[in-house]
């Protein structure tokens, strides 16, 4: 590396944090972040994903090193769901932000499900997690990864991981902020729907489902190959917010915590437009010879996950959204000290947090700020 190790590493934590705050998407943000990591933690492959804050569901992802379109079903279809996203969550809910594979697994990596299936085959053995939250929302996480054979990620290179972990948590809200507010109105508001087989290959599809895809920042890229209508119906090529919203339909049909029963599989993702789409899988009834067909719903965010993001996005605590969930549906301050067991006084000292934090001054303010001005822009101008 030479030089001063620590003057390099504060030189690349103001480069990454000058990044955080320097306007990008989400994806580019993650992605840059992450190279400019690797001239002082070095590694041979690496995976930057966005993540939904509503389902701590993963919206895109970028990757190098990490093999191809068989790699990427792997990841998406299996890994992901079976280890991946409870451990990002699980990491964002203890604040840690950072963690080892070989802490994880005591030393013994064939106990991670990434490892057998994935990693391991490609020739990697070491991995760093890191993961990108504002207070426990999760907006964004990273994989780096060395080859078998190399030394283990040092607690230094940890340690600077963590340091720029909060930052790039407040880069990417603010790019989701950043989306709403610059995004030009959509004229075209149709539901779209995707039809997959039982083996992932689209077998019908709507025009607007078909542009909605094609309006997701991933959209083509296929994890490093063709994409679009023509790989589709092969069963490739679609956006990671496809395979994630399949994943989530066969962990609720499947579930093995109380959590997972509760969940809805869908997703909220962005378009390269700035718009928020929700993705939302079933199971179609049984054919005659048995096989069902997953039909995915795909359309723009409604009210409710669009509030939620703007709540998420805005830094609001889990008490700040249950009081402006009831202050939306017109609840006054009596009403809301009794359905949440707190006192009037509590209930208008929560609220005048959060008319700090959204930056308006009352309730009408708040509820044009967090769903109309997002949601219905046509409305107020």
């Amino acid at each position: 590396m030479g030089g001063n190790p620590t003057l390099l590493e504060d030189r690349v934590f103001d480069e990454v944090k000058r990044l955080c705050y320097s306007g990008l998407d989400g994806t580019t943000l993650v992605s840059e972040a992450v190279k400019r990591l690797q001239r002082v933690v070095p590694f041979e492959a690496y995976c930057a994903l966005t993540m939904d804050p509503l389902s701590g569901l993963l919206m895109h992802a970028r990757a190098e090193e990490m093999g191809d379109e068989e790699e990427a079903h792997v990841f998406l279809e299996r890994v992901y769901f079976e280890e991946g996203a409870n451990d990002y969550r699980s990491l964002a809910r203890s604040r840690r932000r950072t963690s080892l594979l070989s802490e994880a697994t005591g030393g013994k990596l064939e106990r991670s499900v990434r490892y057998r299936e994935l990693t391991g085959p490609l020739g990697h053995a070491h991995e760093l997690r890191g993961v990108f939250t504002v207070g426990r929302d999760l907006w964004g996480a990273s994989e780096l990864t060395r080859e078998r054979g190399r030394p283990d990620f040092t607690p230094r290179e940890v340690a600077l991981l963590y340091r720029v972990a909060p930052h790039l948590g407040a880069g990417l809200r603010a790019a989701a902020l950043s989306s709403e507010s610059t995004r030009e109105p959509e004229g075209q508001e149709a539901s779209g729907v995707l039809v997959l087989d039982e083996r992932g290959r689209a077998i019908r599809y709507t025009r607007s489902a078909e542009r909605w895809l094609l309006e997701l920042e991933d959209a083509g890229s296929g994890w490093g190959e063709g994409g679009g209508p023509a790989a589709w119906r092969e069963g490739r090529g679609f956006p990671a917010a496809v395979w994630n919203v399949v994943g989530a339909l066969r962990r609720a049909l499947d579930p093995e915590t109380i959590n997972e029963r509760a969940n809805v599989p869908n997703v909220c993702v962005r378009t390269r437009g700035g718009r928020w789409l929700t993705l939302q899988a079933a199971l179609s009834e049984p054919q005659l010879d048995g096989r069902r067909e997953t039909i995915i719903i795909i359309e723009p965010a409604g009210p409710k996950e669009m509030a939620w993001l703007q709540t998420a996005a805005y830094g609001l605590s889990s008490r700040e959204r249950d009081i402006v969930e009831l202050v939306v549906r017109g609840a006054p301050t009596k009403q809301i000290a009794a359905a949440l067991y707190i006192s009037e006084y509590t209930v208008q000292k929560h609220l005048s947090n959060v008319f700090e934090k959204v930056g308006v001054r009352n309730r009408q303010a708040l509820v044009q700020r967090l769903f109309f001005d997002n949601v219905y822009p046509t409305l107020f101008t």
